[in-house]
C-alpha cells in the first residue's frame, strides 16, 4: 500500500484524504518493512527502516487529525470566499473590512459602521413591514357624475298605516273557527302582531291570549292567514300606477309580502318565496333607470280609505314608504318616511355608489376592508348579499335559539315553527336588541360595491285646482265609473313620485390605504439608505451563498460520502510544483538513492520542512 504526504502547509483538506484502511493492518503483522523517499530540492532518498509500524509513523510524523484539518480548511475556505464577496459586492463598506493594506482600527471602525446600517435597515423595515400588514382600506370620491344608464331601480315598498280592514275583518270573524272569538279579542290580538314594541313587557296578556287560542284549537298559521286576509292589498290602496310614463305598467311589478310593519305592498322587489306561509312573488327582471326626472320614475295615487281603520301603528293617516335594493330586507317601521293624505310628495333620489378594487379584495380580507363582495358570503333566503338581509337571517337564528320560533316577516326551515302569541314578548325583546346591536352581534359588513339612495323629499297640498283637468283625473273618474269627490281625495288621497333628479351619481370607490407597490418601494429606499443595497446586490448575496458557499460544500461532502464508501481505497500522487511528476514506490526510482539511517538521522531530516518536498511510505 502506498500513501503519498506533500507538503503540509499548503495544501487544502480534500489533497489529504488518508488511505489507511485500519481494519486490514490490524489482522497483518505490524513488523512490516517500511521504506520513506525523501526528495530534497536535487536529488531523493531512498530510506529504509526495519519494523516501523503504522502508529510510530504516525507519531514520528505528527500527521494532524482528519476532521480537525477539516474544520481549520473550512474555515480558511469561508474567508476566502466572504474576503472575494466583500472585494466584489456593490454592498457599501465590506470591501474596507476585508481590503489589504487596512489597519485594524479601520476595520473595527467599518465593522461598527456596517452593524449600524444592519440595524437601521433592519429596525425601518421592520416598521414598514408592520405598516403594510395593519394598513386598512380607504375609501375616496371617485366620480361625482358617475352616468346611471342602465342600472336597477330601486324597490318602493309602500305600508298602510291601517294594518286591518275593519269590514275584511268582521267578514273574517264570520268564519265557524272564530266564533268564540270577539271583534276586541282579535283586534288586541293582531295590534300585537303588527307593531312588535307593544309586546314588550306584555307576558301577562299575551299568556292569556294564547291559552284562550289553544282553547279554541286556532294555531299561529290561522292568525296569520287572518292576517293577510284582512290587511289592505296592494289592488285596494293602489288607485293609478304609472311607470315612466306608461299607465298601468308597474302594476305587474307590484307584490304582496310581510314586513315588520304588517303586510306591505313592494314594487320592482326580489323573489320572495315562503312555502309555509304561502306567498310567493312573481319572478321578473328588475326595471332599469332610463333618465332623470318624475316623467322617467315611479308614479302612484294611494287610497288610504280611513273611514275603514281598524288596527293602526300610526299617529296619523297615510303611509309608510321606503326606497331600498330589491335585496335588502324593508325595515320600514325604521327607516320608512310619512306619506300623508291630501299631499302630492316628491321623492328625488340622489343615488350613491361604491365600488372596491381588485387589488383591495385579492390583498385585504373582508373583516379588515370591512365590506363583503359579491359570492363572498352566502346567506340562506336572499340571493344576493346585504347588509339588511345577513341581519334578518342572524336576527332569526337568535329568535329561533331564544324563543324556539320565527315570525311571519322573517324566512326560516320548515322545521322551525311560526311563533304563538305568547312568544311575541320574547320575539319583540330579540328585535330591540338586534336594532340596537345586529350590526356588532352578527358581524354582517356593507357590500363593497352597493348602491344606495337618499331621497330628496317634497310636498304640496293635494289636489290642487288645476287637478279636474289633469289626465290622472279623467284616468280616475274612467276607472271608477264615477264622478271623483275633490274632498275625498283631500282626505283619503295621496300621491307619491319617485324618481332620480339627475342622470349621474356619486361613485366613491374603496382601495388599499399602503399597497405592495408602496411596500416595495418604502423598503427598496431603506436599503439603499442603510446599506447602498440594490436588486442587484441582493441577487448577488444570494449567489455567493448558493454557487460559492453551498455547492462546493455539498459537493465536498458527497466526495467524502463515495471515498468512504470504496471498500479498497485507492493511492493518491500528488505531483511535484517544479516538475510535476509523481513519485512512486520502487526501489528502481531513477531519481532516488538508498540510504541506511538511524533512527536519530531519519527523525532530523523529517523534521526539517524547507528541505523536504515530497514524502512516500511504502508498507508491504
Amino acid at each position: 500500500m502506498v500513501v503519498f504526504l506533500s507538503d503540509l502547509t499548503k495544501r487544502t483538506e480534500n489533497e489529504f484524504n488518508w488511505h489507511f484502511d485500519h481494519q486490514r493492518r490490524q489482522d497483518e503483522h505490524k513488523r512490516k518493512s517500511t521504506a520513506a523517499i525523501y526528495c530534497f530540492p536535487n536529488s531523493c532518498l531512498h530510506i529504509e527502516r526495519q519494523q516501523l509500524t503504522v502508529a510510530s509513523h504516525k507519531k514520528m510524523l505528527d500527521f494532524p487529525d482528519k476532521s480537525e484539518t477539516r474544520n481549520k480548511t473550512r474555515y480558511r475556505i469561508s474567508g476566502r470566499f466572504f474576503k472575494h464577496f466583500s472585494n466584489n459586492s456593490s454592498i457599501h463598506g465590506l470591501k474596507f473590512i476585508t481590503q489589504d493594506g487596512v489597519s485594524w482600527f479601520e476595520r473595527f471602525m467599518w465593522i461598527l459602521v456596517c452593524l449600524c446600517g444592519i440595524l437601521f435597515t433592519s429596525f425601518f423595515c421592520w416598521k414598514i413591514w408592520l405598516k403594510y400588514e395593519n394598513s386598512s382600506v380607504f375609501t375616496s370620491l371617485e366620480s361625482p357624475r358617475f352616468p346611471l344608464n342602465d342600472n336597477p331601480f330601486p324597490a318602493v315598498t309602500i305600508c298602510s298605516v291601517n294594518k286591518i280592514s275593519e269590514k275584511r275583518l268582521r267578514f273574517a270573524l264570520l268564519d265557524p273557527r272564530y266564533k268564540n272569538v270577539s271583534f276586541a279579542t282579535i283586534q288586541r290580538t293582531l295590534r300585537y302582531m303588527t307593531k312588535l314594541d307593544r309586546a314588550t313587557k306584555k307576558e301577562h296578556d299575551l299568556g292569556v291570549l294564547s291559552r284562550f287560542y289553544k282553547s279554541e284549537n286556532i294555531t299561529a298559521t290561522d292568525l296569520f292567514d287572518l292576517l293577510k286576509r284582512t290587511a289592505p292589498h296592494c289592488r285596494d290602496f293602489v288607485m293609478d300606477c304609472i311607470w315612466q310614463g306608461v299607465p298601468d305598467k308597474c302594476n305587474d311589478y307590484l307584490s304582496y309580502r310581510p314586513t315588520d310593519d304588517g303586510m306591505c305592498c313592494t314594487f320592482n322587489g326580489a323573489y320572495y318565496n315562503d312555502q309555509q306561509l304561502g306567498i310567493q312573488s312573481r319572478n321578473y327582471q328588475p326595471l332599469q333607470i332610463d333618465g332623470n326626472g318624475y316623467r322617467m320614475g315611479l308614479s302612484l295615487v294611494l287610497d288610504a280609505n280611513v273611514n275603514d281603520y281598524s288596527v293602526t301603528n300610526g299617529k296619523f293617516d297615510g303611509f309608510k314608504v321606503l326606497v331600498h335594493g330589491g335585496e335588502q330586507f324593508p325595515d320600514i317601521s325604521d327607516r320608512g318616511f310619512a306619506l300623508g293624505v291630501g299631499t302630492e310628495t316628491y321623492a328625488g333620489l340622489k343615488g350613491i355608489s361604491t365600488v372596491i378594487s381588485n387589488q383591495a379584495v385579492s390583498t385585504v380580507p373582508h373583516k379588515k376592508r370591512g365590506c363583503v363582495v359579491d359570492g363572498e358570503v352566502q346567506l340562506n333566503y336572499f340571493t344576493r348579499y346585504s347588509q339588511s338581509a345577513c341581519v334578518a337571517e342572524c336576527t332569526t337564528r337568535k329568535m329561533q335559539k331564544l324563543c324556539n320560533c320565527r315570525p311571519y316577516f322573517f324566512r326560516a326551515e320548515e322545521s322551525v315553527p311560526l311563533c304563538d302569541v305568547e312568544n311575541y314578548s320574547c320575539i319583540s325583546e330579540v328585535y330591540e336588541e338586534m336594532r340596537r346591536n345586529g350590526i356588532n352581534t352578527c358581524g354582517c359588513l356593507p357590500q363593497c360595491n352597493d348602491q344606495w339612495f337618499e331621497p330628496e323629499i317634497s310636498q304640496a297640498s293635494f289636489p290642487g285646482r288645476g287637478f279636474n283637468s289633469s289626465r290622472t283625473f279623467t284616468r280616475l273618474a274612467e276607472k271608477l265609473n264615477l264622478e271623483p269627490d275633490l274632498q275625498y281625495f283631500k282626505s283619503n288621497v295621496a300621491v307619491l313620485h319617485v324618481y332620480f333628479k339627475e342622470k349621474t351619481s356619486f361613485l366613491y370607490k374603496t382601495d388599499i390605504h399602503y399597497g405592495i407597490e408602496d411596500f416595495i418601494s418604502a423598503v427598496g429606499g431603506i436599503l439603499s439608505l442603510g446599506l447602498g443595497m440594490s436588486f442587484i446586490g441582493a441577487v448577488e448575496l444570494l449567489y455567493y451563498l448558493f454557487f460559492r458557499c453551498y455547492v462546493p460544500v455539498l459537493s465536498s461532502s458527497q466526495e467524502r460520502s463515495s471515498e468512504n464508501s470504496t471498500e479498497e481505497p485507492l493511492p493518491l500522487s500528488y505531483r511535484s510544483e517544479k516538475d510535476n511528476r509523481s513519485l512512486h514506490s520502487s526501489s528502481n526510482s531513477p531519481n532516488s538513492s538508498t540510504l541506511n539511517l538511524s533512527d536519530s538521522q531519519l527523525e532530523e531530516a523529517i523534521t526539517k520542512p524547507e528541505n523536504v518536498k515530497m514524502v512516500e511510505i511504502a508498507l508491504d
